[in-house]
């Protein structure tokens, strides 16, 4: 999987984290997902996982 990943474009890893409900459309972790206390430390870092 490593090498999978590793060959994948920045927009197909978006896509794929996306379908696994990793990510939400705009990159940062979803609520329903993940606690509260994570998806507001992602917000506040604004290190949102971007398309590119």
């Amino acid at each position: 999987m490593t090498q999978t990943i590793e060959k994948m474009t920045q927009q197909e890893k978006f896509d794929l984290f996306r379908a696994a409900n990793i990510i939400d459309k705009e990159g940062y972790y979803p609520s329903q997902f993940f606690t509260d206390s994570t998806v507001k430390a992602d917000r506040q870092a604004e290190t949102a996982f971007r398309k590119q």
